[in-house]
Formats: C-alpha cells, structure tokens, sequence
C-alpha cells in the first residue's frame, strides 16, 4: 500500500511541476516580448496575436506542452479507480 501512495504522490508532484514549468516558460516569454518590442504598445499587440483564442497553432502547441502532465493525471487518475474497485 505504501508503494501506491508514493506512485500517487510522485505522479501528483510531477504534474505540478510540470505545470508551473510551462506557466514559468510562458512568463519569461512574455517578459522577453516586452523586452524586445520597442514599445509597450507593440508588446501588447503581439501579446494578444499569440495568445489570441483564434490562434490555433498556439494552443495546439500549450496543449502538446502540457500533453505529459495531461497523461501523467490520467495515469494517476486510472490507478485511482484500480486500487479503490480492490
């Protein structure tokens, strides 16, 4: 029982930080948008064309980024439901 635990923790530890990673990544590329932009007002724009909701290859590419996280919870998640039908 204890080896399960520690699975679940590992997995759960690893899907955060996996997480905050990303969120990191994506804080330091916006901080060096604004830093390489000219000016604030060109940073926003290119700020809103990146993370604009009709930019499709952007989110594909957060979702393939944070696709080791996505299996990692389901991993955790099926091993969950596994050890709780014992």
């Amino acid at each position: 029982m204890s080896g399960n635990l520690r699975m679940d923790r590992t997995l759960t530890s690893f899907i955060w930080a996996w997480i905050m990673l990303i969120i990191v990544v994506n804080l330091f590329g916006i901080a060096g948008l604004f830093m390489g932009e000219d000016s604030d007002g060109q940073a926003l724009q290119e700020l809103r064309e990146i993370y604009s909701p009709f930019n499709v290859i952007n989110w594909l590419l957060e979702l393939v980024i944070l696709s080791p996280a996505l299996v990692a919870y389901l991993w955790r998640e099926r091993r969950r439901k596994s050890l709780q039908a014992r």
